[in-house]
């Protein structure tokens, strides 16, 4: 592998599993460059040095369905070099928001609703920004099916599974069951670990209520445990020679506006970063029942999943989440969906102050699309 291809994969892998998978490999990184007599991660970052990007940037993560083509989790993370500092939010599947031609008002189903492949990432990318005010700049997508076959690649992930999981939906060949015990997950068993958040009919056990609830909220948590877990387990230098193919197929199987310019010029600040310098968020809000669904309801805050503190949005954005340029409404305003059945929107102060820069798309990503209707 050629050194601008394999540090452009870097930053795209980094960029992708920031706060999941990729993570791996950005802790990998670090471990390796300071490991005596390697000097194949220093060689790349010694000619990177002169491109290094110093501004922040917001990167978009989707990880979609591919059976329906809704996306089961979106995260947006900031990079800021000149903090050495990377910021995560979540955004729940069910919040509720305004798509056009009235598709399922949930942000879930944004990348269906905007003409998938990079038209949905980019449409997704904008409800997004318009929702918490975050100048996106980058957006990557990925199908559940790819992290799934990344995790095979890498031999698998020792967890402690909780509690018993049991959970089917034929619609969208979706069949959980895992039992409680601690096990080595294959890619299978590992997307119904990050999948599952309810049993059938609502059928909970009262060991079943210690852990998930039916929210994304639970869900979110389960997932932090399993990525620690996988972090502490995949950062070793027996993995290396397994990185190689991992990368590749990474490289082979995402969609993302993200060019080998961009990459070069971040990518050996990411590599430096320490693991203490990451800030973890997630919308603050509701479950609510509007019009016979389910929604999550945003409430305008930010809740800091460490110290469990909800601040508003805008104070969040300023301090962890600021980025110059990025995708946005033409406006500059944000909506915070409300619960009142007769009115979808409730403006917000405008947030962006510059008109958005839309990075072009990356031509050496293959468009390929996916069947399937929109689920809520």
């Amino acid at each position: 592998m050629n050194t601008r291809k394999f540090a452009y994969i870097i930053t795209i892998v980094v960029g992708l599993f920031l706060f999941g998978m990729g993570t791996v490999f950005l802790y990998y990184a670090n471990s390796v460059t300071g490991a005596a007599g390697n000097n194949a991660v220093p060689a790349i970052l010694e000619g990177l040095n002169a491109t290094t990007n110093k501004e922040p940037m917001n990167f978009f993560l989707l990880v979609g369905d591919k059976s329906s083509g809704n996306t089961d989790s979106m995260l947006v993370a900031n990079y800021n070099p000149a903090k050495n500092q990377i910021s995560i939010v979540t955004i729940p599947r069910d919040t509720k928001v305004k798509l056009k031609n009235n598709i399922l008002p949930k942000i879930n189903a944004a990348y269906a609703a905007g003409g998938r492949n990079h038209e949905g990432a980019r449409y997704s990318a904008e409800i997004v920004s318009n929702l918490t005010g975050i100048n996106i700049n980058y957006y990557v997508h990925i199908n559940i099916s790819a992290i799934k076959k990344i995790t095979d690649m890498l031999g698998g992930v020792y967890f402690d599974v909780p509690v018993n999981m049991k959970y089917d939906d034929p619609s969208q060949n979706l069949h959980i069951n895992l039992k409680k015990g601690y096990q080595l997950l294959d890619g299978d068993k590992v997307e119904q670990l990050l999948r599952f958040r309810k049993p059938n009919g609502e059928r909970y056990t009262q060991e079943l209520k210690e852990f998930y609830d039916g929210s994304d909220i639970k869900r979110t948590e389960m997932q932090m445990k399993f990525i620690k877990e996988f972090i502490k387990q995949k950062l070793k230098v027996q993995n290396i020679p397994k990185l190689n193919p991992v990368l590749n197929y990474a490289f082979e199987n995402i969609i993302t506006n993200m060019t080998l310019s961009d990459a070069l010029k971040m990518s050996s600040g990411l590599i430096s970063i320490s693991p203490d310098n990451f800030n973890s968020f997630r919308l603050d809000g509701e479950d609510k029942v509007i019009n016979k669904g389910w929604y999550y309801v945003y409430n305008g805050n930010l809740i800091n999943i460490e110290t469990k503190e909800s601040l508003p949005a805008a104070e969040i954005v300023e301090n962890y989440f600021y980025s110059a340029n990025g995708i946005a409404t033409p406006s500059g305003e944000l909506y915070v969906p409300v619960s009142n059945d007769d009115e979808d929107e409730a403006k917000a102060p405008p947030v962006v102050k510059k008109k958005p820069v839309i990075k072009k798309q990356n031509p050496s990503n293959t468009d390929t699309d996916t069947k399937g209707t929109s689920k809520g």
